[in-house]
């Protein structure tokens, strides 16, 4: 392990054969980014794409990593149980904050993102028959946004490129790196169309935001699995939010 600046650098996160294609980490991290993000923003025109851009990340720490690999990469459990409380408190508490703001500045305008996000469920829940209860349609469109894209971004983002951009230029750097890119990459869901600039000065913002309180996790409990757990509880309440607030925009 090469030691420059005071930071220790190159964990072994990749396959012995990777790392003879990518003797630095953060080259492939870039790579695997760029085909995220290629995938997702095609979600614009193609709204299937968005989850796949997602599901195709899951089987990946098996694919590029071995057992030490993942677990460098955060795939372990973690120095203390404690933090699935305090990531759940913060993950809660940036929900909190995101709802307040959205309401004070938009109400319930269209460059609310929960509208916007009410709208993208009531698409979803377009093909299910109108007879199914509320609380089925509700889990319907729950439970993946629980499982999928918790797990697959925070492998992406506060695995492989926090931690290998962490390991190369220090964890200030890889903790903007992952929030910046995470923020870049959901104008795939929000405010490119149409075109919503006054959105966009919220969701950016507040997906940094809440880029930065995951990645946080990460770093406090060595594991990216408890901020898997603060990811899945982002998403349940921000479609309970929905739900409950926005019932005529979610057409339920």
């Amino acid at each position: 392990m090469q030691v420059k600046g005071g930071h220790d650098f190159q964990s072994n996160l990749l396959r012995p054969a990777l790392v003879k294609l990518f003797p630095k980490a953060w080259i492939l991290a870039v790579l695997l980014f760029d085909v995220h993000a290629l995938i997702r923003f095609g979600g614009l025109w193609n709204s299937l794409l968005i989850p796949l851009s997602m599901i195709i990340i899951l089987p990946l720490p098996w694919i590029l990593s071995d057992k030490e690999g993942r677990q460098n990469l955060g795939l372990k459990s973690p120095t203390s149980w404690n933090w699935f409380v305090n990531g759940s408190f913060f993950a809660i508490g940036a929900l909190i904050l995101y709802i307040g703001s959205a309401w004070v500045i938009f109400g319930t305008s269209e460059n609310n993102w929960f509208v916007q996000h009410a709208f993208m469920l009531k698409d979803s829940l377009g093909s299910i028959p109108g007879e199914t209860s509320l609380e089925t349609k509700f889990w319907i469109v729950t439970i993946p946004a629980m499982i999928f894209s918790p797990i697959g971004e925070e492998f992406l983002y506060r695995g492989c490129i926090q931690k290998s951009f962490s390991d190369e230029w220090g964890p200030k750097v890889g903790q903007i790196v992952q929030a910046g890119t995470f923020a870049f990459v959901h104008l795939a869901h929000y405010g490119l169309m149409p075109f919503q600039p006054l959105l966009i000065l919220i969701w950016v913002p507040s997906m940094f935001l809440t880029a930065l309180v995951f990645g946080w996790i990460v770093q406090k409990s060595d594991s990216l699995w408890l901020a898997v757990a603060a990811h899945a509880i982002f998403n349940l309440g921000m479609n309970a939010v929905v739900f409950l607030m926005l019932p005529n925009q979610v057409g339920v």
